[in-house]
């Protein structure tokens, strides 16, 4: 009617479907949890990746370096498995050319020191002066022990190609006494002041590449004839999961200083911590 008021009251308008208050709890936390789930199988598939290349990364550090990452997809992940397969194959490749060039050089190196002993004969058998034939023996002894060096340097360019190249040493049981033996009566008319003798010990067998064990030993056991002022003496142990080689002479020794220089591989692939590998002191 005419003068009289009126009120409208707007608002707030409640809606049917606002969700009580004791389901606000339960939702939240049903949230977290799948969004918990979600973080865990994101980081789980990340860490099975990273654990990937982290495989790869020690395989291709003990050598192997045929070793590859598979790229599953373009993501930073993926880019770095690339750019991991990238160096691998420029690491591969440029130890590939360094064996070959040493190996192309040892071989030239033959045909020159072969020249060399073919004129030093002659000349030894042109000539009756004893001090010139010394000396003539002398320079024999030398291109002799040029000669090993150069099979030395081939057999470490071989080895370090099959390391490269991802193929495997052909192993075969090794009775160590008996290569210990075999070192020995080797090397004997070589030093024939010095006493080369193998310590008593039980038979043990070793799983290795015969030919590089033994090259190994008589590398360790040559180095010790070097310096050995009356005696060198080869000793074999049998430990668990190792066979370890000791050679010692009663030289000078190695400085305090020094003995942090010194290398502990034997051959490449060898080292002093491997299993079935042998070890060296002295």
């Amino acid at each position: 009617m005419p003068g009289e008021q009126e009120w409208l009251k707007a608002g707030p308008i409640s809606r049917g479907d606002t969700l009580p208050l004791n389901l606000h709890l339960p939702l939240l936390v049903g949230l977290m949890i799948v969004l918990s789930l979600i973080i865990y199988l994101i980081m789980r598939s990340i860490e099975a990746r990273m654990a990937r290349l982290e495989l790869a990364a020690t395989r291709i550090a003990s050598g192997r370096l045929e070793t590859r990452v598979k790229v599953e997809s373009g993501d930073f992940l993926g880019r770095l498995g690339m750019a991991f397969n990238g160096m691998a194959n420029q690491v591969q490749s440029l130890l590939r050319g360094q064996q070959e060039m040493i190996r192309a050089v040892s071989h030239e190196l033959r045909t020159p020191v072969a020249r060399i002993r073919f004129a030093v004969q002659m000349v030894e058998d042109m000539t009756d002066q004893p001090a010139i034939r010394r000396q003539l023996q002398g320079i024999d002894a030398d291109i002799a022990e040029l000669d090993e060096l150069v099979d030395e340097i081939l057999t470490y360019a071989r080895l370090g190609g099959e390391t490269v190249n991802g193929a495997e040493l052909e192993t075969a049981l090794v009775e160590c006494r008996a290569m210990a033996e075999r070192v020995i009566d080797t090397l004997s008319p070589l030093h024939k002041g010095l006493a080369l003798a193998l310590a008593p010990g039980p038979e043990i067998e070793l799983l290795a590449e015969p030919r590089y064990l033994q090259r190994a030993v008589q590398n360790l056991v040559g180095n010790a004839c070097r310096h050995a002022k009356s005696q060198v003496v080869i000793q074999l142990w049998d430990e668990p999961n190792l066979v370890r080689i000791d050679v010692e002479d009663d030289g000078p020794g190695i400085p305090p200083l020094k003995r942090g220089r010194i290398s502990s591989s034997l051959l490449p692939g060898w080292t002093t911590a491997a299993p079935a590998a042998p070890v060296a002191t002295g």
